[in-house]
């Protein structure tokens, strides 16, 4: 009987999306066993270092893909906003699965609802920018551990609420703990925001049965998200938000950053994905 082994994170969070991956490969190949090979990260074990420091880093993915070149495993789930644009040579991304909801969230109290100078856990400069445009008189922290960790300081008082990737709270089950959910309108996702990435070494039996799950809808918006962060080469550490919606007309991509120039938000349009990358980077100077 054909096998197939993913590698995950040890977190929560990571152990449940790759169960959901596993089930979908379940369903595509019947009689193919999947087994789940969990992985402790460097940025895991990290416990000091900002998680943006962690991510642009690659930390929490550099352990997944060693194991997927020394063979002891054959595919491995990533969240694709962890994911550095450059994989190690012999990998690829063999599938982009259905996309999660992609937007922010609030939780503990709706935006309008905060107090003048309530303090906000998220260590995002995305995040923290967006915000504070909508209200500056907003204090930041930074807040570690995983999604019930940081939901759990925002019901013991540390924090008045914090923000999170909708994605995350919903795969957990956790909707209950969301005040408000962010619109496009009110804050622009990361790159890649909801995205799951399954990297497997190129033509192998694994490659050919990961494929099969792939989106090419989710593909399309995701890799012209990750093209922009290729293109500017903007990390974890920038305010760089993106968000692609493709149809009959093309790509419509929206945009947001804030360095020294000022906070810019941008819509643009284009006949292909490249094209409109290229406009946002020059609309908003990047």
């Amino acid at each position: 009987m054909p096998e197939l082994r993913l590698a995950t994170r040890g977190s929560d969070l990571a152990r449940v999306q790759t169960e959901w991956v596993a089930r979908k490969l379940r369903r595509t190949h019947p009689g193919l066993t999947v087994s789940i090979v969990v992985i402790e990260s460097s940025g895991d074990r990290d416990r000091e270092s900002p998680v943006v420091t962690l991510t642009e880093m690659g930390a929490f993915v550099r352990s997944l893909q060693y194991a997927l070149l020394d063979g002891r495993v054959d595919a491995a789930v990533h969240s694709c906003k962890d994911l550095p644009t450059v994989s190690p040579e012999g990998i690829t991304i063999a599938a982009f699965p259905q996309r999660a909801n992609p937007f922010d969230v609030l939780v503990g109290r709706q935006l309008d609802d905060l107090d003048v100078g309530a303090t906000v856990g998220t260590g995002s400069p995305r995040r923290r920018s967006q915000l504070a445009f909508i209200r500056p008189d907003l204090k930041f922290v930074e807040l570690r551990g995983n999604v019930d960790t940081r939901i759990r300081k925002v019901r013991d008082g540390e924090v008045a609420a914090a923000v999170l990737a909708a994605a995350g709270v919903e795969r957990l089950g956790l909707e209950h703990d969301i005040a408000q959910e962010f619109t496009l309108a009110t804050m622009i996702p990361a790159p890649a925001q909801g995205s799951l990435a399954v990297e497997t070494i190129a033509g192998t039996d694994a490659f050919e049965r990961v494929v099969a799950i792939d989106d090419p809808h989710v593909r399309a918006v995701t890799e012209i998200e990750r093209l922009l962060l290729s293109e500017t080469g903007a990390g974890c550490r920038s305010a760089l938000a993106a968000y692609a919606v493709v149809d009959n007309q093309g790509v419509t991509l929206h945009g947001f950053t804030d360095d020294d120039g000022g906070p810019r938000r941008v819509v643009v349009t284009g006949d292909s994905g490249s094209a409109a990358v290229a406009t946002l980077i020059e609309e908003l100077r990047l």
